[in-house]
């Protein structure tokens, strides 16, 4: 499995969003129905333990849409 697969299944499950919702236009923080401040801290933990990489404040914060989580992700060491 890809990171790029790891990382969207992860955006699935705890958004429990679909193949096509999986977007800038549509996953964007307090703005699609499921991505609440809760869910926020669920898939950053979950980020965090499946990649083995820990998100500062500054990356929580700037976790706001779907393409900013991979950029934080590469900017910790992932490769996409």
């Amino acid at each position: 499995m890809t990171n790029l697969e790891k990382y969207n299944n992860i955006l699935k499950r705890d958004l429990k969003a679909t193949d096509d919702e999986l977007n800038d236009e549509t996953l964007v923080y307090n703005r699609y129905p499921r991505w609440d401040s809760v869910t926020h801290m669920d898939m950053v933990s979950d980020l965090e333990e499946n990649f083995g990489v820990e998100f500062d404040t500054l990356d929580i914060t700037g976790f706001s849409k779907y393409s900013l989580g991979i950029e934080i992700l590469k900017k910790l060491g992932v490769q996409f």
